[in-house]
């Protein structure tokens, strides 16, 4: 199904989203809506619903994903019609499990693919029971209707992994599934080397369609490119100023040596911004650049109490992002000659 990059206000914070069409029942009628699906877990369906809401929607059929043939339709004051021919190819069980991975998305987490991937190379590393009923799991939470990609090989669509998920026996014939061993051996190599891979290597962070500026977690303090982009704007980046008679060599540092109570946090954290972009007006330069735009902080080498504060991950308050905002906000009143 289209999506379409959406988001939300909430206590002036912009919650980002993504919508896609769904069929809403209200009597005789099946009303063409847009879902909003937002990074928070709630779905805007003629109000807002929690995931476990949205689920209870699909069983008792208000939201609809099959029709009969006759059955009625609209578009809200637009115009209505009257199904014939009907072939939809989602249950409700497909449409939940693509919101669910939607939501995911939209936190940087990996989604049903991602986790059948590991869920896969770990039984292949150590092919127990236990992990084929984890990799059974894990390939049943992939909606129905995009299995067939899941390997993104369509020459042998999503068989080698159902036939591990499921084993041999019943469906699967011992030489179907020895043929899907000998698959993921010569095209995906050792499952060992790749756990491994991806645990060392940090996952990507899906860059949002509304504008919105990511900044990602940096795992290589002293080893910055020459062009950083946005990424000069984390408290990380080598930024040398002075608080005091002290010279820090970066935000971070600062932080860290002041060590303010907690009450005094936001403040501190804002006036370390202001001598950072203060003494580097290049720096200045690409936070205004960044316009209006929401800021994100990615804060997860914290602790958790210190991520969930100043980072945006699995619903933070992103404090880190806004003080950004407003640090930004005051570069721009200051260069129209504005008090701050």
């Amino acid at each position: 199904m289209s999506e379409q990059p959406t988001f939300r206000i909430v206590d002036g914070e912009r919650i980002p989203g993504l919508s896609r069409p769904a069929f809403v029942r209200n009597g005789d009628h099946h009303y063409l809506v847009q879902l909003g699906i937002y990074a928070d877990g709630l779905i805007d369906c003629w109000g807002l619903l929690t995931l476990e809401e949205f689920a209870a929607e699909l069983r008792r059929g208000r939201i609809v994903t099959r029709f009969e043939e006759g059955a009625r339709a609209a578009v809200h004051e637009t115009v209505e019609w009257e199904f014939s021919k009907v072939n939809g190819r989602l249950t409700p069980e497909s449409l939940y499990a693509e919101v669910r991975d939607d939501i995911d998305d939209l936190n940087g987490r990996p989604d049903s693919t991602a986790r059948a991937w590991r869920a896969l190379h770990e039984f292949r590393a150590d092919p127990t029971e236990e992990r084929r009923a984890v990799l059974r799991a894990a390939y049943e939470e992939i909606p129905e209707h995009e299995r067939h990609a899941a390997l993104a090989d369509h020459s042998v669509g999503d068989g080698p992994l159902y036939d591990l998920a499921m084993g041999p026996g019943g469906k699967v014939t011992a030489e179907e599934y020895q043929e899907s061993l000998d698959y993921f051996d010569e095209e995906w190599g050792d499952p060992l080397e790749w756990l491994a891979r991806r645990d060392r290597e940090p996952q990507p962070e899906p860059e949002p369609a509304d504008g919105t500026v990511l900044l990602h977690e940096w795992h290589a303090p002293e080893d910055w490119p020459e062009d950083a982009g946005a990424s000069v704007l984390r408290n990380e980046y080598p930024a040398l100023f002075q608080i005091g008679d002290v010279t820090y060599r970066n935000v971070h540092e600062a932080w860290l040596a002041l060590g303010p109570p907690p009450e005094a946090r936001t403040a501190v954290m804002a006036a370390l911004l202001r001598a950072k972009y203060d003494r580097h007006p290049a720096l200045a330069d690409v936070l205004t650049a960044t316009g209006s735009a929401r800021i994100l902080y990615r804060a997860n080498s914290l602790a958790p109490s210190e991520t969930a504060f100043w980072g945006h991950e699995d619903e933070g308050r992103n404090w880190m992002g806004r003080l950004l905002e407003a640090t930004r906000a005051e570069l721009h009143a200051r260069r129209l000659g504005l008090p701050h």
